[in-house]
């Protein structure tokens, strides 16, 4: 069964290395073991939602691929990575036929 991997983000204000994270995430695309699908984007959810900045939606084909995915070293980078950049976040897994 897919998995779906959902983060929302807030960068705190005057970051002006967004583009870079999304490129950042974007090149997982390619090398990531069991990741189907990846897209981000920024909120442009106007009036209804400002809490968050931008989303991030990867889709893997097994929990054991997330599992392994959210254990790597180039995982680990990323959250690194944009730990000092981000002000708050969420995140929710789901199951999908």
């Amino acid at each position: 069964m897919m998995i779906h991997h959902v983060l929302l983000y807030r960068f705190k204000p005057g970051i002006d290395r967004i583009d870079e994270h999304l490129a950042t995430i974007l090149a997982f695309r390619d090398n990531t073991k069991g990741l189907l699908t990846l897209t981000c984007g920024r909120n442009i959810a106007e009036g209804y939602s400002d809490r968050f900045t931008h989303g991030f939606v990867m889709t893997f084909a097994s929990r054991d691929d997330l599992d392994m995915y959210n254990r790597s070293e180039s995982h680990r980078r990323l959250v690194e990575g944009f730990r000092t950049d981000v002000e708050d976040k969420l995140i929710l897994d789901f199951y999908s036929p």
